[in-house]
């Protein structure tokens, strides 16, 4: 979170490098409100513009959500869309294996020649609206939602568990609220990272309490902390490897995935009986203290995700919320994902599996692969793709072996919805217009639809997003998201993406032609490419494109647009929630035997890194130059036994693939960590068999400082 240091600054001392190195007065700058795509959490951002390129992201106040606070992830991840091998052109691969760019319209003819794809593979990554128009074009039965089958298994059970309800989701802030936590079975800190300062600042909830009984005013922060003593409230962690809030819980456990959702189940039938029983892998000390403290408290939170690819953590963390909701608590449930739109892909409910639809592939059907990369989901000779089209903004390993490829928009360059892990759909807005042939994902798909004799009813977003609200009953709320294009401020105004202090407007294209430009019309949103219009602070909170007030030079100045000091936007804060709440405990669901089968030395399990592990991110200059080396995790004693030390070469037979050795003693005997993205090959399940020796040879990759602040 180092990087806020520069928005809590009023004066502007205080500057981040990656911006610096690309500088523009930040009265220069173009923005628009969005969402950060780096995870789930769903935080708002303000991506800003100058000369075609993305120059920073700051973040956009939303009062259920993120509040004043944006990881360093999501800050200085978004610099992917200047990458240099971003894709901008269409083109197809000819016969002599060489692609060959033939532009926007020929491309599209060559692939409407083999009519409309038999498979669309679609990713929780793209915006809900690219994802329904794949899934429109191939058919709900033709439709992958692009996860490995693990994870859509966990995905599908965090839906179920959703949509039987007996208890809150909770928001960012009410996570802060809560007064006794259990994580069970993510890595906050490097998956959901906003969730995890929550959660610092659930445990110390308890100090305001005394504050407020004390008479000492909850903004005196010095006093507030001195009067607590450093009391806290608990937390406990149940997780595959050590975490960066371990410091703060009362007691922590680890294991495997299996091995911990056990000890989910303990926790459940230890506050009420009648929930299932665990097996005896299950941690019997720490369930116990868990539920023991879970049922003394009023406001209790479980959180739990889609992280492991385990179903039965869900499971297990839905038991511990219904057990602790029929003993009259206010229970509260997160269930975290993995990327930006993983729930709103999930909630389109395609029927074909990534298994099956890569098994067809090589079969020799057609296939639109949308803004995924398959070689991170499943094995390499899994993925045939002679004959598949790829729409993606990045040259991914998955478009290099396409058939043909379509340039995709990011995040910055179109318009679309994003559906967070609490099921909240949210509207970013197109921030400038992209160069070259690229275009929306959607639109894409539209014209292929076109071209190939099978056009679709859309002229702009709102038309798709309208569309998906009728098809789908549980989204309809789309309906209700964010202001349409014919929105207009006071007098009837658009509301502009540019200050008006925004300067060398005529000079911008000087090169180009002395004569200025018209400002290009924008007939998709309420905003303008221009200074003309009113930023008045009051309109829907979805809509505001930036902060700034008389006398506030800042981002301080969000202060003027706000109902209150900490509060909702004074336009209220965006998003609709699409999945109803609903009062009624369920049964329960029954504890898996946990025990997994195959052979070999030990079991591979997923854990991620902050810096590295998100595809778009991976991509940005200021997280490269933070992201360490591939690595595999062991306890020091497994790693002794192998005959490696912290730095040396893990060789793991079953990815073909060598890492550089981590000791982390919370890693249980006989289980290995292996960071996921980097590269690194897929693991098949969520725990994986496989053979573990020294690698004498290995070289590790250049890796950058994690500890970098100020240099680099």
């Amino acid at each position: 979170f180092a990087g806020n240091l520069v928005e809590v600054c009023p004066t502007g001392v205080f500057t981040d490098k990656p911006f610096s190195q690309v500088y523009s007065r930040k009265w220069d700058l173009q923005s628009a409100p969005s969402v950060c795509p780096h995870c789930a959490v769903g935080c708002n951002t303000f991506p800003a513009e100058r000369y075609g390129l993305l120059k920073r992201v700051h973040n956009r106040y939303h009062g259920e959500l993120n509040g004043y606070f944006l990881c360093d992830r999501g800050r200085f991840g978004g610099h992917f869309v200047n990458h240099e091998q971003r894709l901008r052109h269409a083109g197809v691969r000819g016969e002599d294996g060489v692609f060959e760019a033939r532009g926007a319209a020929a491309t599209l003819a060559a692939v409407a020649k083999q009519g409309v794809p038999e498979i669309g593979i679609g990713s929780p990554r793209a915006s809900l609206e690219a994802n329904f128009a794949l899934r429109q074009l191939v058919g709900e039965a033709n439709f992958c939602p692009g996860f490995a089958d693990d994870e859509a298994a966990t995905m599908a059970a965090a839906l179920a568990v959703y949509r039987k309800g007996g208890f809150r989701v909770p928001t960012v802030v009410e996570i802060e609220q809560a007064d006794a936590v259990l994580v069970l079975g993510v890595d906050l800190p490097n998956t959901a990272a906003r969730l995890a300062l929550a959660v610092r600042q659930a445990v110390r909830g308890v100090t305001f309490n005394m504050a407020e009984d004390a008479g000492i005013p909850t903004w005196q922060d010095a006093s507030v902390r001195g009067h607590g003593q450093g009391a806290e409230n608990p937390l406990f962690i149940a997780s595959v490897a050590s975490t960066r809030i371990d410091e703060l819980a009362r007691q922590t456990t680890n294991g495997t995935p299996a091995v911990l959702a056990q000890t989910g189940f303990a926790v459940a039938h230890g506050i009420e009986a009648s929930y299932a029983a665990a097996g005896d892998s299950a941690d019997a000390d720490f369930a116990a203290a868990a539920a023991a403290a879970l049922a003394a408290a009023e406001r209790p939170l479980i959180i739990a995700g889609s992280e492991a690819g385990e179903p039965a953590l869900v499971q297990a963390a839905a038991n511990i919320a219904w057990a602790l909701k029929g003993q009259g608590k206010d229970a509260a449930l997160a269930l975290t994902a993995m990327e930006a739109n993983s729930y709103g892909v999930a909630l389109l409910d395609g029927d074909l599996s990534l298994n099956a639809a890569l098994a067809r592939m090589k079969a020799g059907a057609s296939a639109l692969v949308l803004e995924n990369d398959l070689f991170r989901r499943a094995p390499r000779g899994e993925v045939a793709l002679d004959h598949a089209v790829v729409v993606d903004a990045l040259q991914t390993p998955t478009a290099e072996a396409a058939a043909a490829v379509l340039p995709a928009a990011t995040f910055a360059e179109q318009t679309g919805t994003f559906v967070n892990y609490e099921a909240r759909a949210q509207r970013f807005y197109q921030v400038f217009e992209p160069s070259d042939e690229v275009a929306p994902a959607w639109r894409w798909i539209a014209d292929l639809a076109a071209a190939a004799g099978q056009p679709m009813p859309w002229h702009r977003i709102d038309d798709v997003t309208a569309s998906c609200a009728a098809e789908l009953p549980e989204l309809a709320g789309l309906s209700g998201l964010a202001p349409s294009a014919d929105y207009r401020a006071r007098a009837e105004t658009r509301i502009p993406r540019q200050p008006h202090r925004y300067s060398g407007r005529t000079a911008m294209r000087a090169q180009v032609s002395v004569h200025e430009p018209k400002a290009s019309p924008d007939d998709e949103t309420p905003l303008a490419y221009s200074m003309e219009g009113q930023n008045v602070g009051d309109q829907p909170g979805a809509l505001v494109p930036f902060v700034w007030a008389p006398g506030w030079n800042s981002n301080q100045s969000v202060f003027k647009f706000q109902q209150e000091v900490g509060g909702p936007l004074a336009g209220g804060d965006p998003g609709v929630r699409l999945l109803a709440v609903k009062d009624s405990a369920d049964g329960g669901y029954p504890a898996p035997s946990g025990e997994a089968g195959g052979n070999g030395t030990h079991r591979a399990v997923r854990v991620h890194a902050l810096f590295g592990s998100d595809e778009l991110a991976a991509s940005s200059p200021p997280i490269q130059a933070r992201a360490s080396a591939p690595y595999a995790l062991l306890n020091a004693a497994d790693a002794k036994a192998l005959g490696v030390a912290a730095g040396d070469g893990l060789r793991i037979e079953e990815l073909n693939a060598s890492l550089t050795v981590a000791i982390d003693d919370a890693v249980a005997a006989g289980v290995v960590g292996v960071v996921q993205g980097f590269g690194v090959p897929p693991l098949a399940a969520s725990e994986t068999p496989v053979h573990l020796a020294a690698d004498p040879n290995y070289k590790p990759p250049p890796a950058g400082d994690g500890n970098v602040i100020a240099r680099g």
